[in-house]
């Protein structure tokens, strides 16, 4: 009995050996399935990760540019590879992404919409993933400027123009003024500062602030606010919609109260149902950024670093180095209902080439033309 258990043991530790082998193996495969795709020269792909700041259907056209780019650009071939990540909606949940970026070694690329502005945990996870080497951009919201020396770029909306072209708008639309409430995820995120105060410059005198109602992405709360503020202030005419949500969040409790007559409504960007209810008569004005571009020109930004390709760098950041040289404005689209607006191409043309005015259904042939269904 002894001599056979004896001569089993080897055979038992053997079976142990391949069996922790394999688990091994597996797990590795498992955690490190992006690196071990391959790259152009049979090495590992290395990743481009844009990290947005909430899961929204804002994004999926940025997916779209970043796909497109992609097939664009050859990444595959190049031995790259480019995603974007969506955060839940926490400053805890983009911290904790970017420490995972930090044990990943096929990371080249890290581009990120901060949920904070001047979160210093963000800003020390970025600075610790730069020193590591790791590309560090921003797209759609930047840092706060004590923190901007940690990324090299910014591409996206540029948000105090964005949010006076809104206020432009209201004015134009209701030049009586009136009272208004603004309504917003957070107000941490450097878009939304500047959007919120670039709206209240530019609208003027006339119109009075009331609120700023912030919903921390939550939709339902975003409906409440609306509700809560129509029923506080009764001399309230004016809604502002900061964030892609916030627009179909306000239409249905106007709805709901059977309100339209009584509120001017103008809001940023441009989900599908928004789309749909500016058809419906229901939006009086919406300011569009290019989440297209801002996916589309952070992967040729970072591909253009990854392959040392000086010439697209210059011609991306021309004054790179200069005030304000490491910053790409994707522009923005007024966009307005096809008949009965007071707005005009001609209000916004001091805005320069950056802002396009647009009526409704040529709007939709723009998103058509790039298979989007939203902006």
């Amino acid at each position: 009995m002894r001599l056979r258990q004896l001569l089993q043991t080897p055979c038992l530790i053997l079976a142990s050996l391949v069996f922790l082998t394999g688990c091994e193996t597996s797990a590795n495969k498992g955690g490190d399935a992006g690196a071990s795709a391959g790259g152009s020269a049979g090495g590992p792909v290395k990743r481009i990760v844009l990290l947005n700041n909430t899961d929204s259907p804002f994004w999926d056209a940025a997916r779209a540019g970043i796909a497109k780019a992609a097939e664009d650009l050859k990444l595959a071939e190049k031995g790259f590879s480019a995603g974007m990540d969506s955060n839940d909606g926490t400053e805890q949940g983009q911290i904790d992404r970017l420490r995972q970026y930090g044990t990943q070694s096929d990371i080249f690329a890290v581009i990120i919409s901060p949920l904070s502005a001047s979160n210093a945990a963000i800003a020390d996870e970025l600075k610790k993933l730069k020193e590591k080497g790791v590309i560090i951009g921003c797209f759609d919201s930047d840092l706060d400027p004590k923190f901007q020396s940690i990324r090299e770029f910014y591409v996206g909306t540029n948000n105090i123009r964005g949010g006076e072209v809104l206020g432009t708008a209201a004015k134009n639309i209701k030049p009586a003024g009136g009272e208004y409430v603004q309504f917003v995820g957070t107000d941490s995120q450097q878009n939304a500062i500047e959007r919120m105060n670039g709206f209240t410059s530019a609208a003027g005198d006339k119109f009075t602030e009331k609120d700023r109602r912030l919903d921390d992405a939550d939709r339902p709360r975003a409906r409440d606010n609306v509700r809560d503020v129509i029923d506080k202030y009764p001399n309230l005419s004016v809604l502002v919609g900061i964030w892609s949500y916030n627009a179909p969040a306000i239409v249905d409790v106007v709805k709901e109260k059977k309100a339209r007559d009584r509120f001017t409504i103008v809001t940023f960007d441009a989900e599908q149902l928004a789309i749909q209810q500016m058809g419906d008569g229901l939006i009086d004005a919406m300011v569009v950024q290019n989440p297209f571009g801002m996916g589309y020109e952070s992967v040729r930004y970072a591909l253009a670093k990854g392959t040392s390709d000086s010439e697209t760098v210059q011609k991306m950041f021309p004054k790179m180095g200069q005030p304000g040289g490491d910053i790409l404005d994707t522009g923005l689209k007024v966009v307005a209902p096809d008949s009965g607006s007071p707005l005009k191409k001609e209000i916004f043309e001091s805005f320069g080439s950056s802002v396009e005015f647009l009526g409704y259904t040529e709007f939709k042939d723009w998103l058509k033309k790039y298979n989007l269904t939203s902006s």
